[in-house]
């Protein structure tokens, strides 16, 4: 088995982010349980509005009052200001709706998954693979 190092879009060196643990329990994995959703249910409504343009508009021209009027509380409001979007997940925000928000401000699913990893965006995109094999070839 060979070790992938990436190159580093940035600096040009190569990095190499550690394997991923195999286990299942947080902060690995943050499991979206029941009572995790229902604690998040401000945060997610509040979050899946932004797939309106006209939201989207409002939450950036004044992102404290739109926060506000969605009802989130003041330590989601922290997490939303600074892109905490490990915090985010861990206080019940669901990925797809957490997703939203990050594509509102100018982010994408890679600034999530970096942040969760703890790496940059750049670092993790270097580090996936280009190309997926080991797939049953098609039969024409």
């Amino acid at each position: 088995m060979t070790t992938h190092k990436p190159e580093s879009a940035v600096t040009g060196a190569a990095e190499e982010l550690p394997s991923p643990a195999l286990d299942l329990s947080e902060p690995g994995t943050i499991e979206f349980t029941a009572e995790r959703a229902l604690h998040g249910r401000a945060l997610n409504r509040f979050a899946l509005s932004l797939r309106s343009p006209a939201k989207r508009a409002e939450f950036l021209a004044d992102e404290i009052d739109c926060m506000l009027r969605a009802g989130l509380s003041a330590a989601e409001m922290t997490l939303v200001q600074e892109h905490d979007w490990t915090g985010l997940l861990r206080a019940g925000g669901h990925l797809q709706a957490v997703l939203k928000l990050a594509a509102a401000v100018g982010q994408d699913l890679w600034s999530i998954g970096a942040h969760n990893v703890g790496c940059s965006r750049d670092a993790l995109i270097a580090a996936c693979p280009r190309r997926v094999g080991g797939l049953p070839e098609v039969q024409a």
